[in-house]
């Protein structure tokens, strides 16, 4: 029995030295040619897996050649939504519903960014703790921005605080998941010094 054992552990230690020597050979080929990147980046993320596609120079020309040549696929351009943000916010207080104000500071860097959230006048609504502890101060939020969205969370994780917006222009309108708060945020215009 421990031979046969022996045998299985030689065999796929063998397959395995194999399996290593012919990926290096075939990513030696592979690297000595002139490849270009025809298809959007690569992002290391859970929620969307973009696929880098080599095409080499011959692909180009049998595609130019029965005029499926394109060029190299392009996505459209991420909303930028940088910049103070101001709004109100409205959810469940102790005895009726409250309306309170709201503002947010994003720095955004390609399809991601940071910054801080902040709702007035929260001590007896129906909102996260961490959103009553930080009060004025304001919640650190990271994000994420897809063409028509936006999601916001606690920068510790979305444990803490998640809410989804809606892009509309110079408008956010999202909600608070989890709770019954609404957030509506417009756009500040930037001040220039004189």
């Amino acid at each position: 029995m421990r031979s046969m054992d022996l045998r299985v552990l030689l065999a796929g230690g063998a397959l395995l030295s194999i399996s290593v020597g012919a990926t290096t050979r075939v990513w030696a080929d592979w690297s000595g040619q002139p490849t270009r990147l025809a298809a959007a980046e690569h992002y290391a993320s859970a929620v969307t897996t973009r696929v880098a596609l080599l095409v080499g120079p011959q692909d180009v020309a049998v595609a130019k050649e029965y005029g499926r040549w394109r060029g190299p696929a392009e996505e459209p351009a991420l909303p930028d939504i940088a910049g103070r943000w101001m709004g109100i916010w409205s959810g469940y207080g102790v005895m009726a519903r409250r309306t309170s104000t709201a503002r947010a500071e994003f720095m955004q860097a390609g399809r991601w960014g940071w910054g801080k959230i902040a709702l007035a006048d929260t001590l007896a609504a129906d909102v996260p703790v961490i959103v009553s502890y930080r009060g004025a101060l304001g919640v650190p939020v990271v994000f994420d921005v897809f063409q028509t969205a936006v999601v916001v969370k606690h920068e510790a994780g979305g444990r803490h605080l998640t809410a989804v917006f809606k892009i509309d222009g110079d408008q956010l309108v999202g909600m608070l998941r989890g709770y019954g708060t609404l957030i509506v945020l417009a756009r500040q215009p930037v001040s220039r010094p004189r």
